[in-house]
Protein backbone atom coordinates (compact mmCIF):
# COMPACT_ATOMS: atom_id res chain seq x y z
CA UNK A 1 0.00 0.00 0.00
CA UNK A 2 3.00 2.66 0.80
CA UNK A 3 4.61 1.82 -2.30
CA UNK A 4 1.65 2.14 -4.36
CA UNK A 5 0.92 5.51 -2.45
CA UNK A 6 4.70 6.89 -3.31
CA UNK A 7 4.44 5.94 -7.18
CA UNK A 8 1.46 8.27 -7.43
CA UNK A 9 2.65 10.88 -5.71
CA UNK A 10 5.86 11.00 -7.73
CA UNK A 11 3.44 10.95 -10.94
CA UNK A 12 1.49 13.24 -9.48
CA UNK A 13 4.54 15.53 -8.87
CA UNK A 14 5.86 14.61 -12.60
CA UNK A 15 2.60 15.60 -13.73
CA UNK A 16 2.69 18.96 -12.59
CA UNK A 17 6.60 19.93 -12.68
CA UNK A 18 6.02 18.70 -16.97
CA UNK A 19 2.84 21.46 -16.74
CA UNK A 20 5.34 24.16 -15.37
CA UNK A 21 7.83 23.28 -17.90
CA UNK A 22 4.98 23.30 -20.55
CA UNK A 23 3.94 26.96 -19.37
CA UNK A 24 7.75 27.89 -19.82
CA UNK A 25 9.15 29.03 -22.91
CA UNK A 26 12.81 30.53 -24.40
CA UNK A 27 12.71 34.50 -24.14
CA UNK A 28 10.44 36.76 -26.20
CA UNK A 29 12.68 39.35 -27.08
CA UNK A 30 11.48 42.52 -28.55
CA UNK A 31 14.24 44.49 -29.76
CA UNK A 32 13.94 48.47 -30.05
CA UNK A 33 16.23 48.69 -33.49
CA UNK A 34 15.19 45.57 -35.60
CA UNK A 35 18.05 45.40 -38.12
CA UNK A 36 21.62 43.59 -38.21
CA UNK A 37 23.74 46.55 -39.94
CA UNK A 38 23.37 50.17 -39.63
CA UNK A 39 25.53 53.20 -39.91
CA UNK A 40 26.08 55.58 -37.06
CA UNK A 41 27.91 58.30 -36.27
CA UNK A 42 31.45 59.22 -34.56
CA UNK A 43 30.66 60.76 -31.21
CA UNK A 44 26.85 60.02 -31.49
CA UNK A 45 24.82 57.68 -29.22
CA UNK A 46 22.95 54.92 -30.11
CA UNK A 47 20.32 53.54 -27.88
CA UNK A 48 20.26 49.81 -27.97
CA UNK A 49 17.21 48.22 -25.79
CA UNK A 50 15.46 44.14 -25.53
CA UNK A 51 12.08 44.12 -24.43
CA UNK A 52 9.77 41.37 -23.75
CA UNK A 53 7.11 40.05 -25.46
CA UNK A 54 4.66 38.16 -23.00
CA UNK A 55 5.62 40.04 -19.88
CA UNK A 56 8.11 37.17 -18.65
CA UNK A 57 11.92 38.47 -18.03
CA UNK A 58 14.95 36.64 -19.17
CA UNK A 59 18.44 37.77 -18.33
CA UNK A 60 20.50 39.86 -20.79
CA UNK A 61 24.19 40.02 -21.84
CA UNK A 62 25.58 42.64 -24.38
CA UNK A 63 28.75 42.45 -26.12
CA UNK A 64 31.42 44.80 -27.64
CA UNK A 65 33.68 43.23 -30.00
CA UNK A 66 33.65 39.94 -27.81
CA UNK A 67 33.61 42.08 -24.08
CA UNK A 68 30.99 42.32 -22.24
CA UNK A 69 29.70 45.88 -21.44
CA UNK A 70 26.21 45.18 -19.98
CA UNK A 71 23.79 42.84 -18.37
CA UNK A 72 20.85 45.00 -17.97
CA UNK A 73 17.85 45.61 -20.33
CA UNK A 74 19.72 48.14 -22.46
CA UNK A 75 23.09 49.64 -23.95
CA UNK A 76 24.35 52.66 -25.22
CA UNK A 77 26.85 53.09 -27.63
CA UNK A 78 28.83 55.94 -28.56
CA UNK A 79 31.79 55.30 -30.98
CA UNK A 80 34.12 57.54 -30.38
CA UNK A 81 35.97 56.90 -33.46
CA UNK A 82 35.23 55.65 -36.86
CA UNK A 83 35.35 51.95 -37.91
CA UNK A 84 33.43 48.91 -38.07
CA UNK A 85 31.67 47.57 -34.79
CA UNK A 86 30.00 44.05 -34.15
CA UNK A 87 27.40 44.51 -31.08
CA UNK A 88 25.87 40.87 -29.83
CA UNK A 89 22.61 40.64 -27.78
CA UNK A 90 21.80 37.25 -26.06
CA UNK A 91 18.90 36.70 -23.99
CA UNK A 92 18.46 33.77 -21.98
CA UNK A 93 16.32 31.83 -19.69
CA UNK A 94 15.90 28.03 -18.20
CA UNK A 95 14.47 27.32 -20.93
CA UNK A 96 16.50 28.41 -24.06
CA UNK A 97 18.05 31.81 -25.36
CA UNK A 98 17.79 34.15 -28.14
CA UNK A 99 20.77 35.87 -29.97
CA UNK A 100 21.01 38.90 -32.34
CA UNK A 101 24.22 40.46 -33.92
CA UNK A 102 24.51 44.14 -35.04
CA UNK A 103 27.24 45.35 -37.53
CA UNK A 104 27.70 49.05 -36.95
CA UNK A 105 29.53 50.98 -39.11
CA UNK A 106 30.99 54.63 -38.35
CA UNK A 107 32.14 55.94 -41.23
CA UNK A 108 35.24 59.02 -40.90
CA UNK A 109 33.70 62.24 -40.37
CA UNK A 110 33.69 64.65 -43.44
CA UNK A 111 33.43 68.46 -42.97
CA UNK A 112 31.38 69.08 -46.81
CA UNK A 113 32.65 71.90 -49.06
CA UNK A 114 30.04 75.20 -48.87
CA UNK A 115 29.94 77.50 -51.38
CA UNK A 116 31.86 79.99 -48.95
CA UNK A 117 34.44 77.39 -48.64
CA UNK A 118 38.21 78.60 -49.35
CA UNK A 119 40.84 76.55 -51.14
CA UNK A 120 44.13 77.84 -48.69
CA UNK A 121 45.00 77.34 -45.07
CA UNK A 122 42.58 78.63 -42.64
CA UNK A 123 44.58 76.79 -39.78
CA UNK A 124 48.06 75.95 -38.52
CA UNK A 125 47.28 73.35 -35.77
CA UNK A 126 51.17 73.02 -34.43
CA UNK A 127 54.88 74.15 -35.70
CA UNK A 128 58.18 72.78 -33.95
CA UNK A 129 61.20 73.80 -36.14
CA UNK A 130 64.60 71.71 -35.67
CA UNK A 131 67.18 73.88 -35.14
CA UNK A 132 68.29 76.17 -37.94
CA UNK A 133 69.63 79.65 -38.73
CA UNK A 134 66.16 81.11 -39.54
CA UNK A 135 64.71 79.52 -36.27
CA UNK A 136 63.93 81.80 -33.37
CA UNK A 137 64.00 84.87 -36.16
CA UNK A 138 60.47 85.98 -37.81
CA UNK A 139 60.98 83.02 -40.35
CA UNK A 140 61.50 80.63 -37.81
CA UNK A 141 58.88 81.58 -35.01
CA UNK A 142 55.35 80.87 -33.74
CA UNK A 143 53.85 84.10 -35.14
CA UNK A 144 55.65 83.97 -38.37
CA UNK A 145 54.01 80.11 -38.85
CA UNK A 146 50.27 81.83 -39.05
CA UNK A 147 51.69 83.70 -41.91
CA UNK A 148 51.21 80.55 -44.41
CA UNK A 149 47.53 80.90 -43.54
CA UNK A 150 45.39 82.84 -46.72
CA UNK A 151 45.91 83.24 -50.39
CA UNK A 152 49.27 81.84 -51.23
CA UNK A 153 49.76 85.27 -53.26
CA UNK A 154 49.91 87.30 -49.83
CA UNK A 155 51.28 84.67 -47.29
CA UNK A 156 55.09 84.77 -45.75
CA UNK A 157 57.75 81.93 -45.97
CA UNK A 158 58.01 79.51 -42.72
CA UNK A 159 60.92 77.33 -42.47
CA UNK A 160 60.88 74.01 -40.25
CA UNK A 161 64.30 73.99 -39.76
CA UNK A 162 66.96 70.86 -40.03
CA UNK A 163 65.56 67.01 -40.53
CA UNK A 164 62.11 66.52 -38.60
CA UNK A 165 61.31 69.92 -38.22
CA UNK A 166 57.31 69.81 -38.96
CA UNK A 167 53.90 72.29 -39.24
CA UNK A 168 50.59 71.27 -38.99
CA UNK A 169 48.09 72.50 -40.85
CA UNK A 170 44.47 71.97 -42.28
CA UNK A 171 41.35 73.67 -44.79
CA UNK A 172 37.93 75.01 -43.68
CA UNK A 173 36.51 71.34 -45.58
CA UNK A 174 37.82 68.24 -45.61
CA UNK A 175 40.00 67.41 -48.92
CA UNK A 176 38.49 65.09 -51.13
CA UNK A 177 40.65 62.14 -53.06
CA UNK A 178 39.75 63.15 -56.93
CA UNK A 179 41.74 62.10 -60.00
CA UNK A 180 44.98 63.04 -59.83
CA UNK A 181 46.64 65.96 -57.87
CA UNK A 182 44.82 66.78 -54.50
CA UNK A 183 46.80 69.07 -52.69
CA UNK A 184 49.60 71.82 -54.14
CA UNK A 185 52.07 72.92 -51.45
CA UNK A 186 53.97 76.17 -52.27
CA UNK A 187 57.97 76.49 -51.54
CA UNK A 188 60.84 78.72 -52.92
CA UNK A 189 63.04 76.63 -54.23
CA UNK A 190 65.43 77.11 -57.45
CA UNK A 191 66.34 75.30 -60.50
CA UNK A 192 68.42 75.57 -63.17
CA UNK A 193 72.25 74.01 -63.25
CA UNK A 194 72.27 75.64 -59.92
CA UNK A 195 69.64 73.85 -58.62
CA UNK A 196 68.63 74.40 -54.76
CA UNK A 197 65.45 72.24 -53.05
CA UNK A 198 64.87 71.40 -49.66
CA UNK A 199 62.74 68.66 -49.78
CA UNK A 200 59.53 68.22 -47.77
CA UNK A 201 58.19 65.01 -46.87
CA UNK A 202 54.31 65.16 -46.61
CA UNK A 203 51.79 63.13 -44.52
CA UNK A 204 48.37 63.54 -43.78
CA UNK A 205 45.41 62.43 -41.10
CA UNK A 206 42.19 61.63 -41.26
CA UNK A 207 39.67 63.29 -38.34
CA UNK A 208 38.26 59.86 -37.58
CA UNK A 209 37.49 60.72 -34.11
CA UNK A 210 36.06 63.69 -34.80
CA UNK A 211 37.19 65.71 -32.02
CA UNK A 212 38.71 68.35 -34.59
CA UNK A 213 42.51 67.77 -33.39
CA UNK A 214 45.34 66.29 -35.06
CA UNK A 215 45.41 63.49 -32.99
CA UNK A 216 45.25 60.51 -35.08
CA UNK A 217 46.93 58.13 -37.53
CA UNK A 218 49.38 59.83 -40.09
CA UNK A 219 49.86 58.34 -43.51
CA UNK A 220 53.32 59.33 -45.56
CA UNK A 221 52.37 60.49 -49.28
CA UNK A 222 55.30 58.63 -50.49
CA UNK A 223 57.31 60.15 -53.32
CA UNK A 224 59.90 58.93 -55.66
CA UNK A 225 62.43 58.28 -52.99
CA UNK A 226 60.21 56.00 -51.39
CA UNK A 227 61.53 52.83 -52.17
CA UNK A 228 65.01 54.15 -52.59
CA UNK A 229 67.63 51.94 -50.52
CA UNK A 230 69.26 55.09 -49.18
CA UNK A 231 66.18 56.38 -48.02
CA UNK A 232 65.64 55.54 -44.35
CA UNK A 233 62.72 55.08 -42.80
CA UNK A 234 61.84 55.46 -39.04
CA UNK A 235 64.31 57.87 -38.54
CA UNK A 236 65.31 59.43 -35.06
CA UNK A 237 67.30 62.18 -34.37
CA UNK A 238 67.87 63.82 -31.10
CA UNK A 239 69.11 67.88 -30.94
CA UNK A 240 70.71 68.86 -27.96
CA UNK A 241 70.21 72.28 -27.10
CA UNK A 242 73.49 74.92 -26.86
CA UNK A 243 71.72 77.13 -24.97
CA UNK A 244 73.50 79.74 -26.43
CA UNK A 245 74.96 81.03 -30.11
CA UNK A 246 76.70 77.34 -30.75
CA UNK A 247 76.66 74.41 -33.04
CA UNK A 248 74.20 72.35 -32.00
CA UNK A 249 74.94 68.66 -32.01
CA UNK A 250 72.64 65.63 -32.44
CA UNK A 251 72.77 61.96 -32.41
CA UNK A 252 70.70 59.16 -33.79
CA UNK A 253 69.15 55.34 -33.70
CA UNK A 254 71.71 54.56 -36.41
CA UNK A 255 74.72 55.14 -34.44
CA UNK A 256 75.44 58.13 -35.65
CA UNK A 257 76.39 61.99 -34.34
CA UNK A 258 77.37 65.25 -35.56
CA UNK A 259 76.46 69.11 -35.87
CA UNK A 260 74.01 71.59 -37.08
CA UNK A 261 76.78 74.18 -37.44
CA UNK A 262 76.08 77.96 -36.39
CA UNK A 263 77.32 81.10 -38.67
CA UNK A 264 77.72 85.20 -38.74
CA UNK A 265 74.37 85.57 -40.50
CA UNK A 266 72.37 84.17 -37.82
CA UNK A 267 74.12 85.03 -34.50
CA UNK A 268 71.24 83.50 -32.06
CA UNK A 269 70.37 80.40 -30.60
CA UNK A 270 69.42 78.04 -33.25
CA UNK A 271 67.33 75.88 -30.96
CA UNK A 272 64.13 76.41 -31.05
CA UNK A 273 63.22 78.74 -28.13
CA UNK A 274 59.69 77.34 -28.30
CA UNK A 275 60.02 73.99 -28.12
CA UNK A 276 58.33 72.10 -25.14
CA UNK A 277 61.59 70.88 -24.07
CA UNK A 278 64.51 73.09 -23.64
CA UNK A 279 67.40 70.00 -22.86
CA UNK A 280 66.85 67.99 -25.85
CA UNK A 281 64.60 67.75 -29.05
CA UNK A 282 64.02 64.23 -30.53
CA UNK A 283 62.31 64.39 -33.85
CA UNK A 284 60.98 61.08 -36.03
CA UNK A 285 60.20 60.06 -39.80
CA UNK A 286 61.97 59.12 -43.08
CA UNK A 287 64.93 60.42 -43.96
CA UNK A 288 66.02 61.11 -47.71
CA UNK A 289 69.42 60.46 -49.00
CA UNK A 290 71.43 63.76 -49.33
CA UNK A 291 71.75 65.82 -52.58
CA UNK A 292 74.09 67.87 -51.47
CA UNK A 293 77.11 68.89 -53.70
CA UNK A 294 78.53 71.18 -56.09
CA UNK A 295 78.19 72.47 -59.89
CA UNK A 296 81.51 73.90 -60.45
CA UNK A 297 81.95 76.47 -57.31
CA UNK A 298 78.53 76.82 -56.65
CA UNK A 299 76.93 74.48 -53.82
CA UNK A 300 73.69 73.15 -54.51
CA UNK A 301 71.18 71.01 -53.24
CA UNK A 302 69.43 68.67 -55.90
CA UNK A 303 65.54 68.21 -56.52
CA UNK A 304 64.09 64.78 -56.08
CA UNK A 305 61.84 63.82 -59.39
CA UNK A 306 58.38 63.99 -57.57
CA UNK A 307 56.55 64.34 -54.14
CA UNK A 308 58.40 66.73 -51.99
CA UNK A 309 57.65 69.85 -51.46
CA UNK A 310 59.87 73.13 -51.29
CA UNK A 311 61.35 71.23 -54.58
CA UNK A 312 61.88 72.29 -58.43
CA UNK A 313 61.04 68.86 -59.34
CA UNK A 314 60.88 68.17 -63.32
CA UNK A 315 58.80 64.96 -63.35
CA UNK A 316 55.62 67.71 -61.25
CA UNK A 317 56.46 70.52 -63.63
CA UNK A 318 57.12 72.58 -61.29
CA UNK A 319 58.90 75.31 -63.53
CA UNK A 320 54.98 75.59 -65.02
CA UNK A 321 52.65 75.30 -62.04
CA UNK A 322 55.62 77.16 -59.21
CA UNK A 323 54.31 74.44 -56.44
CA UNK A 324 54.61 70.71 -55.67
CA UNK A 325 51.52 68.93 -56.19
CA UNK A 326 50.43 65.60 -54.31
CA UNK A 327 47.98 62.90 -54.85
CA UNK A 328 46.24 61.31 -51.86
CA UNK A 329 46.48 58.04 -53.68
CA UNK A 330 50.04 57.94 -52.62
CA UNK A 331 49.43 57.74 -48.88
CA UNK A 332 51.24 54.41 -47.37
CA UNK A 333 50.49 53.83 -43.51
CA UNK A 334 54.13 53.14 -41.20
CA UNK A 335 54.50 50.01 -42.73
CA UNK A 336 54.85 50.97 -45.81
CA UNK A 337 50.84 49.60 -47.24
CA UNK A 338 48.65 51.44 -49.67
CA UNK A 339 45.77 53.30 -47.75
CA UNK A 340 42.58 54.32 -49.52
CA UNK A 341 41.56 57.82 -48.24
CA UNK A 342 38.47 59.37 -49.35
CA UNK A 343 39.29 62.33 -47.49
CA UNK A 344 42.01 64.03 -45.50
CA UNK A 345 41.61 66.87 -42.41
CA UNK A 346 45.26 67.62 -41.82
CA UNK A 347 48.55 68.13 -43.30
CA UNK A 348 51.98 67.68 -42.15
CA UNK A 349 55.29 69.00 -43.72
CA UNK A 350 58.90 68.40 -42.21
CA UNK A 351 62.49 68.68 -43.56
CA UNK A 352 63.24 65.19 -44.64
CA UNK A 353 67.01 65.46 -45.16
CA UNK A 354 69.59 65.78 -42.71
CA UNK A 355 72.15 67.72 -44.63
CA UNK A 356 74.36 70.55 -42.61
CA UNK A 357 75.01 72.65 -45.53
CA UNK A 358 78.02 75.08 -44.78
CA UNK A 359 78.38 78.10 -43.03
CA UNK A 360 77.86 80.20 -45.90
CA UNK A 361 74.57 78.97 -47.01
CA UNK A 362 73.37 77.42 -44.10
CA UNK A 363 71.08 73.68 -43.26
CA UNK A 364 68.92 72.08 -45.55
CA UNK A 365 65.45 73.36 -44.03
CA UNK A 366 62.40 72.76 -46.29
CA UNK A 367 60.54 76.06 -46.21
CA UNK A 368 56.30 76.67 -46.60
CA UNK A 369 54.65 79.54 -48.09
CA UNK A 370 51.21 78.07 -48.41
CA UNK A 371 49.08 75.05 -49.60
CA UNK A 372 45.80 74.86 -51.68
CA UNK A 373 43.39 72.06 -52.32
CA UNK A 374 42.85 71.43 -55.81
CA UNK A 375 39.76 70.43 -55.71
CA UNK A 376 38.48 73.69 -55.09
CA UNK A 377 38.67 75.88 -58.19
Amino acid sequence: MKKSYLIVMLGIATLIYSCKKDNESAPDVNLAIKGETMTAKVNTKVAFAAGTNNGKGFNHQWKLDGKVVSEVYNYSFTPTTAGTYVIEYKASNSVGSFSHKYTVTVPVPVVEITPNSTKFITTVFDYLPAPGQFVNESLGSLAGAQKIIGDVSKTGLISLGGFGGYIIFGFDHSVVNNTGADLAIYGNPIGGTTPWAEPGIVMVSQDVNGNGKPDDEWYELAGSEYNNPLTIKNYEITYTNPKGFANVSWTDNQGNSGTYDVNNFHKHNFYPEFAPDQEKLTLKGTMLPSTWGKNGSIFINSAFPWGYTDSWSIDDDYATKRYNSFDLDWAVDKNGKKIALNTIDFVKVYTGQREKGNTLLGEISTEVKGAMDLGIK
